[in-house]
């Protein structure tokens, strides 16, 4: 007895091809809307990540949020005077040399104006012979000057009696040294502080008033005063003493004569408008002197007027 198994249908082919591209068309469907969508997603939280940081950066804008200070910047003061100095050599060379800076006064004694231009005329290392001629020129031109005096061109009656005739004249008369030798001054603080004495003494013979400033042999930094300079710095000052150094210089110890001393003593002069001019009345130096009218002149033509130092001008200070 035979039976008639029937057989398998076979799979169509092409509904087979026509399924598997509708699955795969649907799948890639698929991925590229989870995309879409996360990429919707994801810019939407940085728009508005984006905008929180813009809201932020505007610092008020934005309530709670914190404004960031910015950075603070020290601008060094500069006084008008010392801006956009016209470049000269001995001016650099000068300042090279000594390097000056001006200390810091008591906040209770008077401050110049700052407008105001100002030269104060010193002169080192006499009196001498010369005195007498360059006394005479400054009364001329009714200028008053610092006299930093020695004992080492006069006996001590000529040079109390010299002394004298400088106080008269309406001059300031201050201690710069004894007997101006650098080795003995600088051996040692009470050396220096021995000699000081000597010459504040003759002073006070002759004007019947102490010394209220002076000056330093060779200046306040001197190599001579290097091994003692601290020392000296800190007892002048437990003395109540104030030196004052310079910030021009007539180049006269230099070998400057004639127009040079007078074109170098104006310019240097005309860097500020408050001057500390140095120049020397020592035998020899008569060039000074003869220089000293055109000197006057031109700072006078300037808009310089002229004055004395004493304990309340604001110093000049190397050291």
């Amino acid at each position: 007895m035979s039976v008639n198994k029937k057989k398998k249908k076979k799979p169509n082919r092409r509904n087979v091809r026509i399924y598997s591209v509708i699955m795969v068309l649907v799948f890639i469907l698929g991925v590229t809307g989870l995309y879409t969508a996360y990429s919707h997603l994801k810019e939407g939280q940085k728009g508005e990540l984006q905008q929180v940081a813009d809201t932020q950066g505007k610092g008020n804008s934005v309530k709670g949020s914190i404004e960031r200070p910015e950075k603070a910047v020290e601008i060094p003061k500069v006084e008008n005077s010392e801006k956009n100095q016209p470049e000269d050599v001995s001016k650099k060379s000068h300042q090279d040399k000594f390097m000056n800076t001006e200390a810091k006064k008591d906040e209770t004694k008077a401050e110049e104006p700052k407008n105001e231009k100002v030269v104060y005329m010193t002169f080192d290392d006499g009196p001498c012979a010369t005195t007498p001629k360059l006394l005479d020129v400054l009364d001329k031109y009714d200028v008053k000057a610092t006299f930093f005096v020695t004992a080492q061109f006069m006996n001590k009656d000529d040079l109390v009696a010299q002394i004298k005739e400088i106080h008269k004249r309406g001059h300031q008369v201050a201690v710069h040294s004894y007997s101006h030798e650098y080795g003995q001054i600088y051996s040692s603080v009470d050396a220096f502080m021995e000699d000081y004495k000597k010459m504040d003494d003759l002073i006070y013979e002759a004007t019947g008033e102490h010394s209220k400033i002076f000056r330093f042999p060779g200046g306040s930094n001197t190599g001579y005063n290097s091994s003692i300079r601290d020392d000296l710095l800190k007892r002048v000052k437990e003395e109540g003493l104030i030196y004052f150094d310079w910030n021009a210089y007539d180049g006269d110890c230099d070998g400057y004569t004639g127009e040079d001393l007078i074109k170098r003593a104006v310019q240097e002069s005309s860097y500020t408008n408050r001057s500390i001019l140095l120049m020397h009345n020592i035998p020899g130096k008569d060039t000074v002197i003869d220089s000293l009218p055109q000197i006057i002149q031109q700072l006078k033509d300037a808009g310089y007027s002229f004055r004395l130092l004493d304990e309340n001008v604001k110093p000049i200070q190397f050291a």
